[in-house]
Order: C-alpha cells, then sequence, then structure tokens
C-alpha cells in the first residue's frame, strides 16, 4: 500500500480540494463568537459579507482556479453574503418601494446570467478558454454589464427603507462601490499578478482598517476579526494562486 495515497500531507490539509465549505464554516463560526462575546452582531454582519468580491479578484488576475473552483466558491461566498444582507434587511423592512426596487435589481442580475450561462458569468473566457461571444439578448440588447448593474440598483434599492438606511448604510455603500470596482476591474483590468496582489490584498487591509475604526469602543473583539480575516484571506490568496490548473 503506498504511502503517498495513503497520507495526507500538510499541503492537502491546506488547500482542501474543492471543499471551501469546511474553511468557510469556521470563519462564520469564529465570527459569530467573537460578535457573541462583544454583543454586537454587526462585526459578524461585516466579516461575513464581502468575501467574493475577493475571490472574484484573485481569479480574474491570476487565473490559476479552475473554473468549476471558482464557480463552487463564488456561489457559495456570494450566498453566505446574500444570507446576512436578508439577515439584516428582511425583518424590519417598511418600504415596498425599497423592496421592488431590490427584486428589480437582483432580477436583472439573474436575467443576464441567464442569457449567457453559468460559464462565462464566471469568468469562463478568462479561466477555461472560452470561445468569446457577445450576446444580444436580454438584458444586454438594453445596456453593457447588465449583472453588476443590476447588483448597484438592488444594493441602493436598499438605501430607500429609512430603517436599514440608519442602521445599515455603510453595508450597502460598501457592496455598491465593491461591485463598482469589480466593473471597473472587468473592463480595464487584465491578468498580471501585481494587480491580483493589490488589488484583494489593499482591499482586505482597508477593510481590516475600516472595522477596527468603526469598532474602535471594542477593539480587542475587533482585531480579533482582523486576525480571523488574515487567516482566511491567506487562505483564499494561497487557494488561487497556488493550484495548478488541472487540478479538481
Amino acid at each position: 500500500m503506498s504511502g503517498r495515497s495513503e497520507s495526507v500531507s500538510l499541503r492537502n490539509i491546506w488547500s482542501l480540494g474543492e471543499r471551501l465549505w469546511l474553511p468557510a464554516s469556521a470563519l462564520v463560526c469564529c465570527a459569530l463568537a467573537i460578535a457573541c462575546g462583544a454583543e454586537r452582531w454587526a462585526l459578524a454582519v461585516y466579516v461575513l459579507s464581502f468575501w467574493h468580491y475577493g475571490v472574484y479578484a484573485l481569479a480574474y488576475f491570476w487565473r490559476a482556479v479552475p473554473l468549476p473552483r471558482f464557480k463552487s466558491d463564488a456561489m457559495l461566498l456570494k450566498s453566505l453574503s446574500l444570507c446576512v444582507l436578508a439577515a439584516v434587511y428582511a425583518p424590519g423592512v417598511s418600504s415596498l418601494a425599497s423592496v421592488l426596487v431590490v427584486l428589480s435589481g437582483f432580477a436583472l442580475n439573474i436575467a443576464a446570467a441567464r442569457a449567457i450561462g453559468s460559464d462565462r458569468t464566471y469568468y469562463g473566457y478568462e479561466l477555461a478558454n472560452l470561445p468569446a461571444k457577445w450576446s444580444s439578448a436580454f438584458p444586454f440588447s438594453l445596456l453593457p454589464h447588465p449583472m453588476l448593474t443590476g447588483n448597484v440598483i438592488a444594493f441602493c434599492g436598499l438605501l430607500l427603507d429609512s430603517g436599514f438606511r440608519q442602521d445599515w448604510a455603510l453595508l450597502a455603500v460598501l457592496h455598491v462601490l465593491l461591485n463598482l470596482s469589480i466593473l471597473a476591474m472587468e473592463i480595464y483590468g487584465r491578468k498580471g499578478r501585481l494587480a491580483g496582489m493589490l488589488w484583494p490584498l489593499g482591499g482586505l487591509a482597508a477593510w481590516s482598517l475600516l472595522i477596527v475604526v468603526s469598532f474602535s469602543d471594542i477593539l480587542p473583539f475587533a482585531l480579533a476579526v482582523v486576525v480571523a480575516n488574515a487567516v482566511f484571506g491567506a487562505y483564499l490568496f494561497h487557494r488561487y494562486t497556488r493550484m495548478p490548473v488541472n487540478r479538481s
């Protein structure tokens, strides 16, 4: 019996293959524990809301991850973000206009994804060398980049609700800014290691600084969140920059 086939190396433990849900679950538990200890659930909300933007940047600039892995990661982390968003938006929403704008924005996103298919939605051209294809189907017939435009509309719609705006305006604004940054990346960006380091690592640093400043009154808990962010961010960086392309 081969020791190589039976043993689990430290590298394999670190990479965890396709099972991003394991470290993601650890991050969720850590964020909830810190938020519970601090009695500030907003800490968990901000920790868990933005990771999918990071994997978009890592995948786009490095192009060293298999397409199925990126699709799985992106859908998992975006689902986590949307669940967190629903948890803070849905219970207290009081504006019908807000709900309609939010639903319209996300409907535009979904329609665009259906028009081009999931592979091209998740950078199939960049990661799997799919042939270039310009869609003229709705909603691409109306405007360019309808997925990101739909996201921006939806997150702006959140701000129409006065209760949400009072408590979570920063959350919606950050989502809008990050969607605009991904839009800029897709328009002007290209494959490159320097950009692939500066965008995600710079974003993580700015995010950590924002948490420390926003929660300076509970600084030990804010610093614990920063450490959790750094560990999960390092894991994602390794996952997206060191994995062989042909490994699944």
